[in-house]
């Protein structure tokens, strides 16, 4: 679902931008749905493909425009492509990157508008029991795919209370069948997450959307239960980001808060205004040794407050760095 949930929308996205102006070479398209030229060519040839009239333009740079005066065709949709092209969407309305809210604000409404009823009502039951959390992302993590069926299943069973039986798959690589009242779908860090009951563990459980398969609504009714946490967003969070975090430290920076903030993803860490002059860095990590070379990035004077093995970790990484220059430098002196 992952590349069809980027391609849909996408090319809504792109129609618009055509639609916006009369002309654009590659490289600004390029740059306005964060792709490369090449994934924009690729796309126009989609949107040819679906009777879009785009007119490619000679002369110094080139470019795509709208043949002027022909009706546009409508792009057509299976629930499926529906789904991803509706969360696509969504995500660009929330995170308003490179000021693409207001334009993914008027191609949902216009969606709304013409969408079939039951169609309507499966994406009701997705807006209504999920959320999504700004964690960051981790780095090194691909987005995990999802089935769209699988997510409008579950979130119907949380709209309706209604118990599921799933095939999960746990870190170890063994799956096992589970019986599951589901609450509420949760997104962060690039993935699905599922707040359920297991039936089996009798606790509050958090699943991974993209480790279910097979899940079935049954016809059992979820029993009224205590919530794990009042807030679910907050739950996952600290669940989710737990994962990542594997080892700790903090750390004080030498420098406004103002000036690092960006630097610390939230998936990573948190920062606090200690001084108008210096900041605390609360980090977090698979290891020390990543730690430290993430804290590099910030460019700014660092005082390890704890623990000494994060000290350690900025040893080995200077012993390397002081290796690698000398062999550097050997090299040039060996080439004259």
């Amino acid at each position: 679902m992952k590349v069809m949930w980027d391609t849909s929308g996408r090319l809504l996205r792109l129609l618009a931008l055509l639609q916006r102006t009369r002309e654009w070479n590659a490289a600004e398209l390029a740059v306005e749905l964060e792709v490369t030229a090449r994934t924009v060519r690729r796309d126009v040839a989609r949107l040819r493909d679906l009777g879009y009239p785009v007119a490619s333009v000679h002369g110094t740079g080139g470019g795509y425009q709208l043949e002027a005066g022909t009706t546009l065709p409508p792009l057509m949709f299976d629930a499926e492509e529906a789904i991803a092209t509706l969360l696509a969407l969504q995500d660009a309305s929330a995170t308003g990157n490179r000021g693409a809210a207001p334009g993914a604000l008027s191609a949902l409404d216009k969606l709304n508008r013409v969408m079939p009823p039951r169609l309507r009502s499966t994406i009701d039951a997705l807006a209504q029991n999920s959320s999504r959390i700004d964690l960051g992302s981790q780095i090194g993590s691909d987005p995990a795919p999802v089935n769209a069926n699988t997510l409008v299943l579950l979130a119907r069973a949380c709209r309706d209370r209604r118990q599921v039986e799933v095939i999960y798959q746990g870190r170890s690589g063994m799956s096992m069948r589970r019986h599951l009242e589901p609450l509420h779908l949760v997104r962060t860090m690039n993935r699905w997450h599922l707040v359920a009951f297991s039936l089996e563990a009798n606790d509050w459980r958090i699943f991974r959307v993209d480790r279910l398969a097979d899940a079935t609504i049954t016809t059992a009714s979820s029993h009224p239960r205590k919530p794990s946490a009042e807030d679910l967003d907050v739950y996952v969070a600290g669940r989710v980001g737990a994962t990542v975090r594997q080892v700790t430290a903090t750390v004080r920076v030498h420098a406004p808060r103002a000036e690092v903030a960006h630097w610390i993803s939230a998936a990573w860490g948190i920062i606090t205004e200690e001084t108008a002059e210096t900041s605390i860095v609360q980090a977090g990590a698979d290891s020390y040794n990543a730690i430290a070379r993430w804290l590099l990035l910030m460019d700014r004077p660092l005082t390890v407050v704890d623990p000494p093995a994060l000290r350690a970790a900025f040893a080995t990484i200077a012993t390397e760095a002081k290796r690698t220059a000398s062999k550097e430098a050997t090299g040039r002196s060996a080439a004259k």
